[in-house]
């Protein structure tokens, strides 16, 4: 009796890849260079190919003294009284990376009393792994909004808030605090350049196929996925059509504003939930088949 010949193990691999829920999925992922190792695996151990096309560098502010009053730098004048804060709050995982790493350097620690909170659990899980400390999250979403509705901070009146953000951005959360009669402080332990050959990344991925979709997170790297949208150079021919993947409500209705027309909020900014939300994008992914949306321009 013949036995039936086994199945190659090239074969057997393309097979199974082929059941995975985002096979043959070509991904742009913008997080900023070093940011992106977690995603980019969570999204090839789905069947998907990641393609790292990052819109902004984060840098930590500059810690040095003012050469014409000698006056030290905010953050590290506030840093030097952390242990009055009663809350620190992290509003980002790059805020949750360069807050403990300032807060590292100048040789301090947070009150082992003070309430740790972040905006989303990829923050606080980032937090909690750099400070050694419990960080609280909202169970059900993310946001400013979803942090404000969490019973730590119900009752803030006269209590000292420390929110580790980087320069600029929103004061949705600072205002409702002290609304509620909080003292907040702004620790601001990063900033956010723009990369500038983007346009120059995106023709080289282009050049070996279309993409799928792109994953945004946060309002300063969709700032500069509209910008280079919305440049003559994009090399995408309807770049308002490609569908993005966002961390947050915020995010989403932002995109909407600027006029994308497919946004899928994740909920999370974490690997896992950003690879769910690409998986229900494309729910009958096949490899071979892809039917991408994004195409380079002729």
């Amino acid at each position: 009796m013949n036995n039936p010949p086994a199945a190659s193990a090239t074969g057997g691999q393309t097979a199974r890849s082929a059941t995975l829920p985002l096979a043959g999925r070509r991904i742009l992922v913008t997080r900023p260079e070093g940011q992106q190792r977690q995603l980019r695996a969570a999204i090839e151990a789905a069947g998907g190919q990641a393609l790292g096309l990052p819109l902004l560098a984060i840098e930590p502010v500059a810690d040095a003294t003012d050469v014409d009053t000698g006056a030290a730098p905010p953050l590290r004048r506030n840093l030097q009284r952390l242990r009055e804060f009663d809350t620190l709050i992290f509003v980002s995982a790059n805020a949750a990376e360069h807050g403990a790493k300032a807060i590292a350097a100048a040789g301090v620690e947070p009150p082992p009393t003070a309430r740790m909170l972040a905006v989303g659990a990829a923050t606080a899980r980032e937090a909690s792994l750099r400070l050694g400390r419990p960080v609280d999250s909202p169970a059900a979403a993310s946001g400013s909004e979803a942090l404000l509705e969490m019973p730590q901070l119900a009752d803030v009146a006269g209590r000292q808030v420390a929110i580790f953000r980087g320069e600029g951005g929103r004061e949705l959360l600072a205002r409702e605090l002290r609304r509620r009669g909080a003292r907040v402080t702004y620790f601001e332990v990063y900033r956010r350049v723009h990369v500038p050959d983007a346009a120059r990344r995106l023709e080289r991925i282009l050049a070996a196929g279309p993409v799928d979709c792109a994953i945004v997170t946060s309002i300063e790297a969709l700032q500069a996925w509209r910008e280079l949208a919305a440049g003559g150079g994009c090399p995408i021919a309807a770049p308002f059509a490609l569908p993005l993947i966002v961390p947050s409500r915020r995010v989403a209705e932002a995109a909407e504003r600027d006029g994308f027309g497919a946004v899928a909020n994740a909920g999370d900014a974490g690997a896992k939930a950003m690879v769910a939300a690409a998986a229900a994008l494309f729910p009958s992914a096949k490899i071979g088949n892809p039917a991408q949306i994004a195409h380079p321009k002729e």
